[in-house]
C-alpha cells in the first residue's frame, strides 16, 4: 500500500485529477446544454472519477482526515482540488470545466427544487406529493385535510379517467384551497399540480365476468388481441386473458420473464405464437392470486424500448390538457434521451416550453441511460427525476432495488437534480391503517429525496400525517457535532 504521506500517493491523485479533467472536457463537447452547464460538468466529472476511485484510495484519504471523494458527488472537482492543495500539490485548473463549490451545489439544488415543487410546508425538509382520484371530487373535507397536513403537490394519473374528471379534481382542489384561505388557514401557499402521462404501460385487458386465479405450475395464455374475451381454464385450454399494447410483445421469446401486477404474479414464457404467448406461472407458490383487469405487465427481458416509445399518441393528446392545467408533467417509462427530446418538441408546439418535466425512472434501459437522460433534462428550465419503485423493482429485481435507488439518488445529486421518491411509501398504512416497521425505515431513507409521494388509499390522511411527522423529525434530527437530542440521550457512560 502506498503511504498517504508519500509523493507517490500525491502523484496518484494528481494523475486522477488530470485524467478526470481531460475525460470530462472531451465528453462535455458531446453533450451541449442550454442550461445548468456547471451541473453537466460536475455529473460528467463524477462519472469519470467513479471509474478511477478505488477503496484503497478512499481508505487512505480517511486515514489522513481528508474529504471522502465517494461522498462528494455534488462538488467533485472542487473537492479533488482541495484535497490536492492540502497535500501541497500543484493543481492545474481546467480551462473549460465548471467546478461548483459545496455551497453553489446546495444553492443549485435548492433553487431547482423550489422551481419544481414550490414552497414546502414549514418544518418539513421535503415536499409531499399525494395521488388524487375521482373520489376526491366529492370529499371536500378530506381535500382540506390533505392540504393542511402537508400535501403541497397533487398528482393526477392520466392512465385513469379522462379530461373532464381531471378538471373536476383540480377544481375540487382549488375550491378547498380558497375555502381554507377565506378561513385564514392557508395563506401564501398553492398546491402544485403534477400530471402523470400514462406512457406505454402494458396491461391486462378486459376480463368481463371471468374470475381467473393462478399459482405455481399453472399456465396462463396472454392473447395478443385486445378484443379477445378472457376465460378460465377448461379441459381443452389453459386460462387466458387479453393484453393491451400488443406491439410490446414483438420481441418476447421463450424463457423471457413476465411479471403481472407489480410482480405479484411471475412466470416464464414457454411458447409464443402469432395469437398468444403462453406463460408458465412460477409464483405465487401456494395460495392462488387473482389476475385482475387493468393490472400492469412487465417484460424486463423483451427489449420493449425497440418497439414502444415512451411518449404515446394518447400522451400527446393529453398534453393539450396538461399544458393548460398542470405545473409539472411526468413522462412515464423513459428509455433514453430521445424520449425527452420528443417531449420538448411537443411542448414547444403547444408554446409550453416552461412547463416543469419529471422523467420517471422505471426500466432497466432508463437506469443505464440515466446520466444521458439527466443531461438532456437539463435543457428544460425545470426538471426532476422520479424513482418509480413499483415497476423498477420488477425490472431490476427486488433484491437489487435498494442498491439501484441509492445509485440513482447519488447520480442525481451529482447533477443537482431534484428527486421524487415514489411508490410503496407507507403503503400498508395507506391501505390498511397500520404501518409496518419497515415502512418507517423506508421513510428515513426517503429523506434524501426532495419530494416523497404517497399513493391513494382509504387511510391516506393518516399516512400523510405520519409522513409529515417523520419528515419533520428527520429534518430536525440533531447533528452529530452537537449534543444528543432527548430521544437518543446516552446514560451511564459520561
Amino acid at each position: 500500500m502506498v503511504s498517504i504521506n508519500s509523493p507517490d500517493f500525491t502523484q496518484q491523485l494528481l494523475s486522477i485529477d488530470y485524467q478526470v479533467k481531460q475525460e470530462s472536457e472531451n465528453a462535455s463537447k458531446n453533450f451541449p446544454v442550454t442550461n445548468f452547464v456547471e451541473s453537466r460538468d460536475n455529473l460528467i466529472a463524477y462519472l469519470s472519477l467513479r471509474k478511477k476511485l478505488t477503496s484503497e484510495i478512499s481508505e487512505q484519504l480517511t486515514n489522513k482526515g481528508l474529504a471522502a471523494l465517494d461522498r462528494s458527488a455534488p462538488h467533485v472537482l472542487y473537492t479533488l482540488e482541495k484535497i490536492l492543495k492540502n497535500l501541497d500539490a500543484q493543481v492545474i485548473p481546467s480551462s473549460s470545466l465548471h467546478a461548483p463549490t459545496p455551497e453553489a451545489a446546495r444553492q443549485n439544488v435548492q433553487h431547482r427544487t423550489y422551481g419544481l415543487f414550490g414552497n414546502t410546508n414549514p418544518g418539513l425538509q421535503s415536499s409531499i406529493m399525494v395521488t388524487l382520484d375521482a373520489k376526491s371530487i366529492h370529499e371536500p373535507v378530506l381535500m382540506e385535510s390533505l392540504l393542511l397536513n402537508g400535501m403541497n403537490v397533487a398528482r393526477i394519473n392520466c392512465a385513469h379517467h379522462h379530461p373532464e374528471v381531471w378538471l373536476q379534481i383540480i377544481g375540487a382542489l382549488r375550491n378547498a384551497e380558497n375555502k381554507l384561505r377565506d378561513e385564514g388557514n392557508y395563506q401564501g401557499r398553492t398546491c402544485k399540480i403534477f400530471m402523470d402521462l400514462a406512457g406505454p404501460k402494458v396491461r391486462i385487458g378486459d376480463l368481463q365476468s371471468a374470475n381467473i386465479f393462478v399459482k405455481k405450475g399453472d399456465t396462463l395464455r396472454l392473447y395478443l388481441d385486445p378484443q379477445q374475451i378472457g376465460h378460465q381454464e377448461t379441459t381443452d385450454q389453459p386460462a387466458g386473458v387479453p393484453v393491451t399494447l400488443v406491439k410490446a410483445f414483438r420481441n418476447v421469446r421463450a424463457k423471457d420473464r413476465i411479471f403481472i401486477d407489480d410482480g405479484k404474479i411471475m412466470g416464464i414464457v414457454h411458447h409464443v405464437t402469432k395469437e398468444y404467448v403462453e406463460v408458465e406461472i412460477l409464483s405465487p407458490a401456494i395460495a392462488p392470486y387473482q389476475v385482475k383487469p387493468g393490472k400492469g405487465i412487465n417484460l424486463p427481458d423483451s427489449l420493449l424500448s425497440l418497439n414502444v416509445p415512451a411518449l404515446t399518441e394518447k400522451d400527446i393528446q393529453d398534453l393539450s390538457f396538461v399544458t393548460k392545467h398542470a405545473d409539472i408533467a411526468g413522462i412515464s417509462f423513459v428509455h433514453s434521451p430521445q424520449d425527452l427530446r420528443k417531449l420538448r418538441v411537443e411542448l414547444d408546439r403547444k408554446a409550453a416550453g416552461d412547463l416543469a418535466v419529471v422523467a420517471k425512472i422505471e426500466t432497466k434501459d432508463a437506469i443505464h441511460q440515466l446520466s444521458r437522460i439527466i443531461i438532456e433534462g437539463l435543457n428544460f428550465n425545470k426538471f426532476g427525476i422520479m424513482i418509480a419503485r413499483g415497476d423498477l423493482a420488477v425490472e431490476v429485481g427486488p433484491e437489487n432495488l435498494s442498491f439501484v435507488q441509492e445509485e440513482i439518488l447519488t447520480i442525481c445529486s451529482a447533477a443537482h437534480v431534484p428527486v421524487i421518491w415514489a411508490t410503496g411509501v407507507l403503503e400498508k398504512l395507506t391501505k390498511k391503517g397500520i404501518a409496518a416497521r419497515s415502512e418507517i425505515t423506508d421513510v428515513s431513507q426517503a429523506k434524501r429525496a426532495d419530494c416523497v409521494m404517497l399513493n391513494k388509499g382509504l387511510f391516506i390522511n393518516e399516512a400523510l400525517i405520519m409522513l409529515a411527522k417523520l419528515l419533520k423529525e428527520e429534518s430536525n434530527f440533531p447533528r452529530k457535532d452537537i449534543a444528543f437530542g432527548s430521544h437518543i440521550a446516552q446514560f451511564g457512560v459520561l
